[in-house]
């Protein structure tokens, strides 16, 4: 099966999933509704906050992941969030 569609979107300010005011937020909430609504058989995340002397693929097949919280000195309701993110079976 071939690449049918693609989507780049960027996370944005760190406090998008607590900040009510950012302008990004009701687009990212309605994306599901009013621009993709089929359910996505994968996802690829990209980050460039992680650093290897050459380009480096990981998959997990774990259960689940529990959140890592690789910044520091955000409202303490970031540091609550959690996202039991799915392996790659």
């Amino acid at each position: 099966m071939g690449l049918k569609e693609t989507f780049f979107i960027s996370h944005g300010s760190p406090t998008l999933t607590i900040d009510e005011t950012l302008p990004a937020r009701p687009f990212l909430q309605s994306f599901r509704e009013k621009v993709f609504s089929q359910r996505p058989s994968s996802i690829l995340i990209i980050s460039n906050h992680w650093e290897t002397a050459h380009p480096t693929v990981n998959a997990l097949s774990a259960t689940t992941h529990d959140t890592i919280y690789d910044f520091y000195n955000f409202p303490k309701p970031m540091y609550e969030l959690k996202y039991p993110a799915p392996g790659a079976p």
